[in-house]
């Protein structure tokens, strides 16, 4: 029982500082479900965030994988309601109000704000990502690679990750 308390909290706090994404909340996640509860271990940290990102859905879902490790199917279905209802319902209330809102002085003042925050957010999830994932000077180069192919050449994430896949395993075994 005191898992499943510990997944609401850990997880419902993290879905409210989510800006810009789950990427951003993923080194406070990784310090709270990793180091903090050891729910999983680095390498299971990054498996459920990869699989999460090629899988349909909300690139959080990784927080149900955790929540499993946890404590079993409660600890899913609890992480995963603890991760999304609390923003989904926020959400749906700015939503709501948020034409009423638009043309004060004060929103154009809280999306200026955030959007700073988001990207730092993101960079920090980015660099957690990178130095979690990344173990070994060929496996820098194939992210850096990868990272050059999509920002630059403009080339699907989805080709990436396959052609990723296919270097990694001719060359990383």
């Amino acid at each position: 029982m005191k898992d499943l308390i510990d997944l609401v909290l850990v997880f419902s706090r993290l879905s409210f500082v989510a800006f810009g994404g789950g990427i951003g909340i993923l080194p406070e996640m990784e310090r709270a479900v990793v180091g903090g509860h050891g729910w999983v271990t680095h390498q299971q940290f990054i498996d459920a965030f990869a699989l999460s990102q090629v899988t349909p859905g909300p690139g959080m879902l990784m927080v149900v994988m955790i929540g499993y490790r946890a404590a079993g199917l409660p600890g899913a279905l609890v992480a995963g309601v603890s991760m999304f209802a609390p923003t989904g319902a926020l959400t749906w209330l700015v939503a709501d109000r948020w034409s009423q809102l638009g043309d004060r002085p004060v929103m154009t003042l809280i999306r200026g704000t955030l959007s700073p925050v988001a990207l730092g957010l993101l960079s920090a999830g980015c660099y957690t990502l990178f130095r979690l994932g990344v173990g070994s000077v060929t496996a820098a180069i194939l992210a850096t690679a990868a990272f050059a192919a999509v920002a630059g050449l403009k080339m699907s994430p989805a080709l990436a990750v396959v052609a990723g896949a296919i270097v990694g395993m001719a060359f990383l075994r």
